[in-house]
């Protein structure tokens, strides 16, 4: 909130209060607007900056009133509100306002003696008197009509009524076109009409005070705008006991909105919100979650789940088996249902029927792991490659076979893949067509060749490996070489644990991020005349001129260009 003088103001030299304001104005003014003006003079003069409710602290009054007396000054032209967030005042210079504001009173004067006559209490304000006077001139409400107005709030509330109240009804009669006496008569009747089905709705939600006419706008609306009759208003009301009209107003809302009008259906939709209700607070429990209002773990969760079909059992089972997995949010819960919901997966027989056969698959991934000596949890890349083996019909009798004859390979499950791949193409699917199959073994002409060709396959395979060997401990001797091997080892392992995890998000920067790696490592490896595939035991086929690991993959031909350089 800030204070400061025009520059016409700054051009007159005066900080003191002017004669003309003192002689016009203050006779004019309530004590409270006179203070506010000279207190915000004060700080103007004096170039302070001061929130509104410091401002008002200062004064010991609301910031309400703060706002309502410069509303009242700027009317007669002594000040600008120049903001209202943050609020700011500009003081002007003080002139012949007063004669404007005087004409509008003075066309205002019997009806501000009738206001007076109503409210016996306290003296009215001229701040209070210009609110009327605004809405009165903003809405083009009669006098009558306003006085009529405000006559039914004092009726209701008592003649120690705040007039923030008579001026949000009069607001409220003038925005729908209720501006003369006999409007406002006739809406006083049809609220009169109304006041015993207002009370009894009021009486249903335990509400102990008098209706007035916002409640008959209520009722108006869900009666004529949403079409509920009065007896299924009551009903839901009932059913909202020590609540209020706006609860009632938003559940009928909500209601509305999934078409739920009559006794039965609304019986039905007051049943679901409770049975979600419920489920949200087992659901959050199982996994161990806490929420102080459940309205969106329902609306946004809960509800959805079961109109996509998901009993309370299933909901729990999954819960139960997101917590265990470590993938306790809501979110993770959602998008493991969505999951199952996308594989036709509802009922809870079906769902522990998948999670056992992924538990079964997992505990012969595992198996095959411990035969191939690699250290970690199953992925959903080895889950894939089961699943893409039993679709090419191996038993899992075939599969640990091949994964016999890939053990102490560099990549043994892409070794694995050659294996099974070459017995699908020659339909080897039993172990006792394994050695009568033609494989690429038989190619050597006898066994004394196939020695020779075996004994020259591991004096290569030695070779390459101490070649590779060499180049890594040469390049390890690079520290930013060296530090980006040991980083792109991590992240593999990381990678490992997120896959194990499903984190989609995780997996993704994980790999962006060994991009980068790999490319950095490329980079340093070429200043060092060194490639990557220098650090693996590697070797190039002759005759297909095939790259591969000399401990992994290999073409059909190797062992044929072995027995010629034999």
């Amino acid at each position: 909130m800030t204070f400061s003088y025009s520059k016409e103001w700054n051009l007159t030299g005066y900080t003191s209060i002017e004669n003309p304001f003192i002689l016009e104005y203050l006779p004019e003014a309530d004590g409270i607007a006179v203070k506010v003006y000279v207190y915000g003079l004060f700080l103007a003069g004096n170039s302070n900056d001061i929130s509104l409710e410091t401002f008002a602290n200062d004064l010991k009054i609301t910031t309400e009133e703060v706002i309502d007396c410069f509303n009242y000054w700027e009317e007669f032209g002594l000040v600008c509100i120049t903001s209202k967030d943050p609020f700011s005042i500009q003081y002007l210079p003080v002139k012949s306002g007063y004669t404007r504001r005087r004409k509008n009173t003075e066309k205002y004067s019997g009806f501000s003696s009738a206001v007076q006559a109503l409210i016996t209490t306290r003296m009215i304000s001229t701040s209070e008197f210009s609110e009327y006077f605004n809405i009165m001139d903003v809405y083009s409400i009669k006098p009558e009509a306003m006085l009529m107005i405000i006559k039914y709030c004092i009726d209701k509330k008592g003649d120690t009524i705040n007039y923030r109240y008579i001026s949000k009804v009069a607001k409220d009669f003038g925005a729908r076109g209720i501006t003369t006496v006999a409007k406002v008569e006739k809406e006083l009747e049809n609220y009169i009409l109304n006041t015993a089905e207002i009370e009894k709705i009021l009486t249903a939600l335990q509400v102990k005070r008098q209706p007035d006419i916002e409640d008959l706008n209520l009722l108006n609306k869900w009666t004529k705008e949403l079409d509920f009759e009065l007896e299924n208003i009551l009903f839901v009301a009932k059913k909202l006991k020590k609540s209020s009209m706006k609860k009632l107003d938003e559940y009928l809302i909500d209601l509305y909105s999934t078409k739920s009008f009559s006794k039965e259906e609304i019986e039905h939709h007051i049943a679901k919100k409770e049975y979600a209700y419920n489920l949200a607070l087992k659901v959050t429990k199982a996994l161990s979650l806490y929420f102080g209002v459940l309205d969106t773990v329902v609306d946004n969760y809960v509800s959805k789940w079961i109109d996509l079909g998901f009993l309370e059992d299933s909901l729990l089972f999954v819960a139960n088996h997101s917590f265990k997995m470590g993938k306790n949010t809501l979110q993770d819960m959602d998008d493991l249902v969505n999951n199952l919901y996308s594989k036709g997966l509802i009922s809870l027989t079906a769902i522990t029927d998948h999670f056992v056969k992924i538990s079964e698959n997992d505990n012969f991934i595992k198996s095959l792991l411990n035969l191939l000596s690699i250290s970690r949890r199953p992925t959903d890349w080895d889950r894939n490659n089961l699943k893409t083996w039993r679709e090419w019909n191996f038993s899992d009798e075939m599969i640990l076979e091949a994964g016999r004859l890939s053990v102490g390979k560099s990549n043994p499950f892409a070794y694995m893949n050659s294996i099974l791949g070459n017995w699908k193409n020659k339909e080897v699917f039993s172990p006792n067509m394994i050695n009568s199959a033609p494989t690429f073994t038989q190619k050597a002409v006898n066994d004394n060749v196939l020695e020779k060709i075996n004994a020259k396959y591991q004096m290569l395979r030695t070779d390459a490996e101490l070649k590779a060997k060499e180049n890594l401990e040469f390049a390890l001797s690079n520290k930013a070489f060296s530090d980006i091997y040991y980083e792109i080892n991590g992240l593999e392992k990381d990678l490992a644990f997120a896959e194990v995890k499903n984190d989609k998000p995780l997996i993704k920067k994980l790999e962006d991020r060994k991009k980068i790696l790999v490319e950095k490592q490329k980079e340093l490896l070429a200043s060092m005349d060194l490639k990557l595939e220098s650090l693996s035991p590697v070797y190039r086929c002759k005759k297909c001129n095939d790259t591969g690991s000399i401990n992994g993959e290999r073409c059909d031909c190797f062992y044929e260009v072995l027995s010629e350089i034999v």
